[in-house]
């Protein structure tokens, strides 16, 4: 069955401001409030709910749209929503409660709790991190498979079932009635019959749940189904209010002890020195001086955000039954503000500056575009991810022409004349490739030439050794003589993954096709991180015998 947003709806939200100082109609939770209705829509969830608490005052606690669409079931505070990685948090105080009474030690080797992955030194520490690919400790990649083996070895240290630990240690001290691990049928009537407490925990948590949803390839609202899957990588099952109360309790550190989770939220130092965006179990970043921690979740279904900052008494909650909320935007990138709710609680939550410009993107394009060439450049980089976010949103819209719009604001604040291809004869080229491509261009040369290669992708690895949207070269019979895989690259503007090459390679006369492949996310037109300079993606081939200058 299908269901379509009414225009109605689209229409029930507006800030109808540019400025702080011109919003004087709505308070700033308001504005929150009609800004995450507003994104909703705009993203197509069917049903959400949010919560935002300061200090002790719980400032409000909403539901939007709904949480079953064939039976007209309204969302509430009380709904409960299965939350998928945002379980990664409950983890991480689950492994340092073992910690913290001698039961497991982060250095230790997971091949010791009969878990072999491809290196034997990768470490319990390394999963909690994600720094498990590669050289162990070197590099962050989220891999919310590997943070799974926590599982197994929690279960080891604690003598118990993960879910039995999560609910005796979290749960139940919490009465956070409403939430419950999505454990099987199997594994609940064995819990229930050692411990008939547990019951209402799981029947109220069931019975509130909301119905999931996806999106077909039409861009239409549609059924889906929830992954029966739990573990420590995600399936908890919870609502608004309870994570609410969860906060509080990591805020009085009942857990584990105020030095363990200022550890838990430390960012995790790399072998090179730097700091990954993630620290145990939580994102972490520092944005103008205000610590945030916080984390994503998203799979078939369900997605949600989960934000804290201890340091002015904030967290704020927002959970849906489609994984919209999250699947557009790269957050396990580790960037918060790639987020919409994310921009959304900067700018009325946090920034107080005079300066700094809180537009409302559904006004004219020519009045956000003279807004922002006008604003304060201190915060480009802001404006700049709010651009892409909004052309994101048009695109899951259809709106192509909006989309545009907005690139091409990102450009004027972002571009400059010297952001120039290189010039010369080209021999082949594949640009402006589009999601989802698989592109060739064939090409011949009469005489052995030396040639420029100039390309740029996706390097979507920690380490930078993989490539998600790269170009090669092949001679007839398929054989690949050159590829950007293994070469020396370096960042081409926007994103860190943004990464080009530029060397010069010597080819034999003969036929060859050129090639270049991308993924689904990230691509010209269709980024969802800030793009590379000039917007170019793809591989250009010149002759350098005749004379060329560029970047």
């Amino acid at each position: 069955m299908k269901y379509r947003l009414i225009l109605g709806e689209l229409l029930t939200f507006f800030f109808g401001i540019i400025t702080e100082g011109h919003s004087q109609a709505k308070t700033p939770m308001q504005t929150i409030i009609a800004g995450l209705d507003s994104i909703r829509v705009e993203l197509k969830i069917p049903g959400m709910a949010a919560a935002f608490m300061k200090g002790d005052s719980i400032l409000f606690e909403e539901g939007f749209g709904y949480a079953d669409l064939e039976n007209h079931i309204k969302t509430t505070a009380n709904t409960s929503f299965r939350v998928a990685s945002i379980t990664k948090t409950f983890t991480s105080t689950l492994v340092m409660q073992q910690v913290e009474r001698k039961n497991l030690s982060l250095e230790t080797p997971i091949s010791a709790y009969g878990i072999n992955l491809a290196s034997t030194h990768i470490t319990v520490k390394n999963l909690l991190t994600h720094t498990s690919e590669g050289e162990p400790g070197a590099h962050y990649q989220y891999n919310g498979y590997r943070f799974g083996k926590l599982t197994p070895i929690i279960e080891k240290a604690s003598g118990i079932p993960f879910y039995q630990l999560l609910m005796e240690n979290i749960v139940t001290p919490l009465k956070m009635s409403s939430t419950a691990p999505g454990i099987s049928l199997y594994s609940y009537f064995t819990f229930t019959r050692q411990d008939k407490s547990m019951i209402p925990y799981f029947e109220t948590a069931i019975k509130q749940l909301a119905k999931p949803y996806a999106l077909n390839e039409k861009g239409e609202i549609v059924a889906s189904q929830y992954f029966d899957e739990f573990g420590a990588f995600g399936g908890l099952i919870t609502t608004i209010k309870d994570l609410l109360k969860y906060s509080a309790a990591i805020d009085r550190n009942q857990f584990v002890t105020a030095d363990t989770q200022k550890e838990i939220f430390t960012a995790n130092k790399l072998k090179n020195g730097a700091l990954s965006p993630y620290g145990l179990g939580w994102f972490t970043q520092t944005y103008r001086g205000i610590d945030f921690y916080w984390h994503y979740g998203q799979t078939q279904g369900e997605s949600g955000l989960f934000i804290k900052v201890p340091s002015l008494k904030m967290t704020m909650v927002v959970l849906t039954n489609i994984d919209k909320l999250s699947q557009p935007f790269p957050l396990a990138d580790g960037d918060l503000f790639l987020s919409p709710v994310g921009q959304l609680f900067y700018k009325y939550c946090i920034n107080k500056d005079s300066d700094f410009i809180r537009l409302d993107y559904h006004l004219p394009v020519q009045t956000i575009r003279k807004s922002l060439t006008t604003a304060n450049s201190s915060y480009k980089d802001f404006y700049s991810k709010e651009l892409v976010t909004q052309a994101t949103m048009a695109l899951i819209n259809g709106d192509t022409i909006k989309a545009k719009q907005f690139y091409e604001i990102y450009a004027s604040l972002n571009f400059n004349h010297t952001d120039t291809l290189p010039a010369g004869e080209i021999i082949a080229a594949i640009q402006n490739a589009d999601i989802n491509q698989d592109l060739t261009k064939k090409f011949t040369l009469s005489k052995p030439m030396r040639l420029r290669v100039y390309g740029v992708g996706e390097n979507c690895s920690g380490d930078f050794s993989s490539w998600c949207d790269y170009g090669w070269i092949e001679d007839t019979l398929g054989k690949t003589i050159w590829q950007m895989q293994g070469q020396p690259a370096k960042h081409a503007g926007g994103a860190l993954k943004n990464q080009k090459i530029d060397q010069e390679i010597t080819l034999p006369a003969g036929n060859y096709f050129l090639r270049y492949k991308s993924d689904a996310g990230h691509a010209y037109n269709n980024w969802d991180s800030p793009p590379p300079d000039n917007f170019f993606w793809g591989i250009i081939l010149y002759n350098t015998s005749v004379n060329s200058s560029g970047n």
